[in-house]
């Protein structure tokens, strides 16, 4: 897919001018499609102004796709199966009322069913004499799409359960975990693991931007909610199946003590790619599977804080316009893609094959480097999401290696983690029309291949 898509990138733009009008000719003729694309705009649109989130967004976006006339104003309780959306979390919730005792975010009373938590005891003597494996479950319990998605990642951790026991881990799970689960688990107190060091725990829930996670009655974790001094100095690996907690990873990692390696990923992901994480691969070496080798299986020193101050801190907010804004109509034309004018920098929303399409950013910057310091450079730049434990450089870095002006890199941004961009740089002074388009699509295309292989799809 991705070589496919750099490969129409470095076409002639005469020819992509010709297909662009063919399928633009194609559309007119088909007023199913024109209505759908049509929604998509307006749909767009109020995300992009902040009227909708993102969570509204993806259902609204899926009910297009699906053919609904109304997607842009059926109730949502109607595209989630009657399910109330997730609230936003802008404080902790009422329900939590201190640190102990247990408290449950029910009003109803405990939000959970403890007799779902299955105890799987060590098959023999290994490594893990003494210590457990938490698998817990912060998905939601009333939510239909939650429990499909926990039905699916409990069929895929039988082999690492068992793998576990083989070294001598009690292993713990979970369907049904609350705050207190999760609290309890840290300090070695896990209910009917009392005394066993947690080595490592999955927390598999929802994950938000801030760093909370979900639990199964309601509530939510954050960061602050931990005390450092409470978490046993034996948690060797956290693993949030979470979106965004990889982008917290260092504030996770400063909460759970300092010592344990946090893995998370950065940004949202399909279902299909968090269970391809517990499904064990020969293509990466960050999968579950690789995560248990290395650190429960054997006793490989943990690695130490990332150092963020390195990546280059390039952003469109550092840029400037010139005269792009006189420029850009003639190409953004020619890409069919919707543009606007921002402080320092324009968007372009830029249409891909098979529907898709990727958010890039144009500015210009001056030149650092030798022999041309100082010089003007048009950069176009797509924000692909941050970089986690979880992302094997591979993913980065293969099949991308075709001529062309775009390139990977990270670049400081506004969570613990760097972002990974896609990014692409010209003479401002000696750039064509055709040079522009070539340059900003090319720029989205890798963007949008390397969000379909990290994150399992355009997630943003």
């Amino acid at each position: 897919m991705a070589d496919e898509e750099r490969d129409q990138a470095s076409t002639d733009p005469s020819e992509t001018e010709t297909e662009a009008k063919e399928a633009q000719a194609e559309a007119a003729v088909d007023p199913e499609i024109e209505r759908k694309q049509e929604l998509q705009r307006q749909l767009d649109a109020k995300l992009d102004a902040d009227e909708i989130k993102l969570y509204e967004y993806n259902l609204r976006k899926q009910a297009i796709k699906a053919g609904r006339a109304d997607a842009l104003e059926v109730d949502l309780k109607e595209l989630t199966d009657g399910e109330e959306p997730p609230p936003a979390f802008g404080a902790k919730p009422n329900a939590w009322a201190g640190k102990t005792p247990k408290v449950w975010a029910s009003s109803d009373g405990r939000g959970d069913d403890p007799d779902v938590r299955i105890v799987h005891d060590p098959l023999q003597r290994g490594i893990g004499d003494g210590k457990a494996f938490f698998f817990l479950f912060g998905l939601k319990k009333t939510r239909a799409v939650d429990m499909k998605m926990r039905e699916k990642e409990l069929e895929n951790i039988d082999d690492d359960v068992e793998i576990l026991r083989q070294a001598g881990y009690t292993v713990i799970v979970d369907p049904e975990a609350t705050k207190e689960d999760f609290l309890a688990a840290l300090r070695g107190e896990g209910e009917r693991a009392e005394g066993l060091a947690p080595a490592g725990i999955l927390w598999s829930a929802h994950g938000y931007e801030d760093g909370a996670i979900e639990t199964c009655d309601g509530g939510t974790i954050r960061p602050e909610d931990v005390d450092p001094k409470s978490v046993c100095p034996e948690l060797r690996v956290m693993i949030f199946s979470a979106c965004y907690t990889g982008s917290r990873s260092t504030t996770w990692r400063k909460a759970l003590g300092g010592r344990p390696l946090v893995v998370g990923w950065g940004r949202p992901v399909t279902i299909t790619r968090a269970v391809d994480f517990l499904t064990p691969s020969d293509d990466t070496d960050t999968d579950l599977d690789d995560l248990i080798e290395r650190y429960l299986l054997k006793d490989t020193p943990l690695p130490g804080e990332s150092n963020t101050q390195s990546y280059s801190p390039l952003s469109a907010q550092r840029g400037r316009l010139a005269d792009l804004p006189e420029r850009i109509e003639k190409v953004a034309d020619l890409l069919r893609a919707r543009w606007q004018k921002e402080d320092g920098h324009l968007k372009l929303f830029v249409p891909l094959p098979e529907g898709r399409k990727q958010l890039v950013e144009a500015f210009v910057v001056d030149c650092a480097e030798a022999f041309n310091e100082g010089e003007p450079l048009l950069a176009i730049q797509s924000d692909v999401g941050e970089l986690s434990a979880i992302v094997d450089p591979a993913l980065l870095l293969a099949g991308f290696g075709q001529p062309g002006y775009a390139r990977v890199a990270l670049v400081s941004g506004e969570t613990d983690m760097p972002n990974i961009v896609a990014q692409g740089f010209l003479p401002l002074s000696r750039v064509r029309d055709r040079d522009l388009a070539a340059l900003i699509y090319q720029v989205a295309s890798l963007g949008d291949a390397l969000e379909h292989r990290i994150f399992g799809g355009d997630m943003r």
